[in-house]
């Protein structure tokens, strides 16, 4: 049977809502029984909705007359604000810690609709695919904290719909989308590169001078932020956490020149792909172009945190749309035999990525009052090292599609 084959009995629509209810029950179950986020390797820290939390105590702080930028003795661990101002005009809403919990679960909710609607299983198995991508722990870490990053995901779900719209005006929409984003949380600039999606050569040419002077002007807007809370942001570190940079830094080798080889390694990859013919052939079929630039997208914001920064794990929830491709492109007879195999291979290597720090925690809790502190230690450090491959494996696939898309689109470009 092909991954795109319908099982008899089974329909699109019973499939979604079997989707739907089966994660419903899942992120439910956690809330009934919050003592379950420690078998897959989440700290509940018997609060919901921390990153809420956090975003309405700087806008208290502010409210005060408190530096939203310090130590916040508003907040649970006293963060300090580490975003943009705009997240500071909450409170112009009226909103402050009170609303916590009915703001974060109005975000998770809209999250969860927003990745539903994207996800459409056509057969049983698909159904399983989503429900591993979706209930994976870091999935589950955005939203149990309501982190801030499902608001990135909401946002930037129409930006594909707006692209290929047929209204020239509908798809003008997608650069502010993109530098609102951006404005939020900078990292979503890198979402730009799906503009590059096939338009008449004048429109594409316009849209990316629009983003450009966008996300100047939004660049110009939170320069002072970025050298405010640059040297109090919190570093990510162990398990549910990725970086280009992840393994050079639990070795002891920090600063810039980790980031540089990185950085070129990455861009070594990405040049090899970018001359490969085998992708230069390849044609999405015009069937499977949503599901393609919605790839591109997941792919993109991924990619540009992987080799800018180390990240918590909350990124990985645009994973999200990453996995309709993944998993018809597969099983795509139209497709050049190594584009099926690359498609196969990142789809195992996705699944892997999403759920490997959850067995390792699993084990160690097996581990905690029969093996030392310091062995643990010991065994944390080298699972983070061996993991190392595993990711980089990942994300030099994303880089395969990213040159095809890349390549592709810059050659429309000229005359710009």
């Amino acid at each position: 049977m092909s991954n795109n084959a319908a099982c008899p009995g089974s329909s699109p629509l019973r499939l979604w809502a079997l989707l739907a209810l089966a994660a419903v029950c899942y992120f439910s179950a956690f809330a009934f029984y919050p003592g379950l986020f420690w078998l897959i390797g989440v700290n509940h820290y018997g609060v919901w909705f921390l990153d809420t939390f956090a975003l309405l105590a700087s806008n208290d702080a502010v409210t005060r007359g408190l530096d939203a930028y310090a130590v916040n003795p508003l907040d649970y661990f006293g963060r300090p604000h580490v975003y943009s101002h705009w997240w500071l005009h909450l409170r112009d809403l009226g909103l402050t810690r009170a609303d916590n919990f009915w703001v974060g679960l109005t975000l998770v909710g809209a999250f969860l609709l927003a990745a539903l609607s994207r996800l459409r299983p056509a057969e049983p198995r698909q159904v399983l695919f989503y429900l591993a991508v979706l209930c994976s722990s870091p999935v589950l870490l955005a939203v149990n904290r309501a982190n801030n990053d499902l608001v990135v995901f909401v946002l930037l779900t129409p930006l594909v719909s707006c692209l290929l719209d047929r209204s020239p005006v509908v798809r003008l929409a997608a650069p502010f989308l993109v530098a609102a984003a951006a404005a939020l949380k900078y990292y979503p600039a890198a979402a730009g590169l799906v503009l590059l999606a096939a338009a008449p050569p004048r429109e594409l040419r316009g849209r990316v001078v629009l983003l450009a002077v966008l996300l100047a002007l939004v660049g110009l807007s939170v320069k002072s932020d970025l050298a405010g809370f640059g040297p109090i942001a919190p570093q990510p570190e162990g398990f549910l956490s990725f970086g280009a940079t992840g393994a050079l830094h639990t070795l002891g080798w920090n600063g810039w020149a980790p980031k540089a080889l990185c950085a070129l390694f990455g861009a070594a990859i990405f040049g090899w792909f970018w001359r490969a013919p085998w992708l230069h052939a390849w044609t999405v079929a015009e069937t499977r172009r949503a599901d393609w630039l919605h790839f591109v997208l997941g792919a993109a914001l991924l990619t540009g945190c992987f080799f800018t920064s180390l990240n918590f794990a909350y990124r990985w929830v645009f994973a999200l749309w990453l996995a309709p491709l993944l998993w018809s492109l597969p099983g795509d007879p139209e497709a050049p035999l190594p584009v099926r195999r690359l498609a196969r291979l990142t789809r195992a290597l996705l699944l892997a990525v999403l759920w490997i720090d959850a067995g390792y925690c699993m084990a160690f809790q097996r581990c905690i009052g029969v093996v030392p502190g310091a062995t643990l230690v010991r065994m944390a450090d080298m699972m983070l090292l061996v993991e190392q491959p595993v990711i980089w494996a990942f994300f030099a696939c994303l880089l395969a599609f990213l040159a095809a898309f890349t390549r592709r689109g810059l050659r429309m470009l000229p005359g710009l």
